[in-house]
């Protein structure tokens, strides 16, 4: 599938209902229920009655979806390799930031 970007700005402009964003990413409505209530995906707002998700919510459910798929994971391991690579994401910004901050070029090993 090919997202063109007027589809990704479109989308970083409005949020999505849980139901849309189970559609979006092919997981179950109660898996996700579940994904949410552990903190593996967070809503944007929660404005009324139903919380509202946008494009990092769906992010983080298509690779719950992959994982779930490849090794055949339950909710609470996927609540468990979603926050482990959530932590790889921020230990490699880090490192840049880190990187940006030394002078001269670096040498990789």
């Amino acid at each position: 599938m090919r997202i063109e970007l007027t589809e990704v700005l479109w989308f970083e402009e409005h949020s999505i209902t849980l139901a849309e964003l189970s559609e979006l990413c092919a997981l179950p409505l109660p898996l996700l229920q579940e994904l949410v209530g552990g903190g593996a995906i967070e809503p944007l707002e929660t404005a009324g009655s139903e919380p509202r998700f946008g494009a990092q919510a769906l992010n983080a459910a298509r690779a719950a979806r992959r994982l779930r798929d490849d090794f055949d994971l339950d909710a609470s391991g996927l609540l468990l390799a979603l926050g482990l690579l959530e932590r790889v994401q921020e230990l490699e910004r880090e490192i840049r930031t880190l990187r940006a901050r030394l002078p001269g070029p670096l040498n990789p090993r």
